[in-house]
């Protein structure tokens, strides 16, 4: 009788302590889980083909000729952004990846692919910081040309480091980005840049070789149609080319938005910028990458007419010019126009039509294959898209803005 009991009171004491014993075995969570949030997905593309007709024949961006006529479907793009709403202070968590098309001397109708966004952004109401590749931190003002890289060399502080093969070079950067913001109208952009290194014995300076700050005031895009200047801004840029290719360049810039006739309907908007760049010696040309280290004073300026019935765009006329005057060399100023016109036919289907004209002074042209007077007429269509899944955040750093606005706001 007393072994049952000694028997029965050990086997219910092996009852409670069983679940103490195989719970501590149990590997421990470090992170409390929360229930699942499935994460806001973005899709975003653009694709432009045009027929294009060169006289004389198309100069690709290294100098070099090809032919008289192609087919164009360069800046075409393509991206996916991923967003997740993080723990604390309503901060927002994303990445970004993309790709375009660009043409090259290997391919010269655009169809070779870059990548141009590879990123991960940290956001909250008054900060943003992101790390990997995008936009060039020195961009303030979209002009309205057909593709982003028309009229490159006046619209993007260039980068001293491309061979110029690739013109998408000058456009994405790889880097490191904190942004102070005020009633997401005012930006404070802090950045360090590894501008990409292609040309010849640049290879080993392609750590941090730019860094600089810039300042942004924007309008609301729902307000920029109405307001006299929806947008200004104004930076400081140094790039650091080794004393073999000139020395360090510092660039100051600063652009302006200013709405001739706000009006949500029949907009008339003009367009300035202006890139000053100084401390670099080089004093010849040799070859395209010497234009893009060479002390020089850029100026863009646009003016355009949007007709937007219903509040949808309806069709869109602009003129673009640029002018480059070089310090340390001379006879080597250019200068560009380009006349563009987009009809809408369809949500996100336009059709475009755009004709660009360039001339070189000697010493410009000599790296262009002597080419002075360049002119070039496209017609074609664009179509773009964006679309949101499980949508329920609303970033600042949208994919919509990421890419080059041939309609800007």
């Amino acid at each position: 009788m007393k072994t049952n009991q000694i028997g029965t009171t050990m086997m219910a004491l092996a009852a409670a302590l069983l679940p103490t014993i195989v719970l501590g075995q149990a590997q421990q969570t470090p992170i409390p889980e929360e229930p699942s949030i499935s994460p806001q997905i973005s899709l975003n593309g653009t694709a432009i083909g045009t027929l294009e007709y060169h006289s004389p024949r198309i100069v690709l961006p290294s100098g070099i000729k090809s032919s008289s006529s192609r087919i164009n479907l360069s800046d075409s793009a393509l991206m996916l952004g991923i967003s997740e709403r993080l723990y604390r202070k309503g901060g927002i968590g994303s990445f970004v990846i993309g790709g375009t098309t660009t043409d090259s001397d290997k391919s010269p109708s655009g169809t070779e692919f870059f990548l141009h966004k590879l990123y991960l952004d940290y956001q909250t109401h008054v900060l943003e910081g992101y790390i990997g590749r995008t936009d060039t931190g020195t961009q303030l003002v979209d002009f309205p040309t057909l593709r982003g890289d028309d009229l490159n060399e006046f619209v993007n502080v260039l980068n001293p480091f491309s061979s110029g093969e690739n013109i998408q070079e000058h456009r994405y950067t790889n880097q490191a980005t904190v942004v102070l913001n005020r009633n997401l109208r005012s930006f404070l952009n802090l950045h360090a840049q590894n501008l990409i290194s292609s040309s010849q014995n640049t290879v080993g300076q392609g750590g941090i070789n730019s860094y600089g700050v810039n300042f942004q005031y924007q309008e609301l895009a729902a307000m920029q149609a109405l307001k006299k200047v929806p947008l200004w801004g104004f930076g400081y840029e140094r790039q650091t080319p080794g004393s073999g290719f000139g020395g360090a360049n510092n660039i100051l810039y600063g652009g302006i938005v200013y709405n001739i006739a706000p009006d949500p309907v029949d907009r008339i908007d003009l367009r300035l910028q202006d890139i000053y760049g100084f401390g670099n010696t080089t004093s010849s040309f040799v070859n395209v990458t010497d234009t893009f280290r060479a002390p020089a004073n850029t100026i863009a300026a646009s003016l355009r007419w949007l007709h937007s019935p219903f509040g949808k765009p309806g069709h869109q006329i602009s003129l673009t010019a640029g002018y480059k005057s070089y310090t340390n060399i001379r006879d080597a100023n250019t200068l560009a126009l380009a006349l563009t016109g987009v009809k809408r036919l369809g949500s996100g289907f336009d059709l475009v039509l755009q004709y660009t004209y360039q001339h070189r002074q000697a010493a410009y042209a000599a790296v262009y294959s002597g080419v002075r007077d360049e002119h070039s007429i496209q017609l074609g269509f664009v179509f773009n898209f964006n679309h949101t899944f499980n949508q329920h955040l609303g970033p600042r750093r949208s994919l919509m803005n990421l890419q080059h606005q041939y309609i800007p706001d």
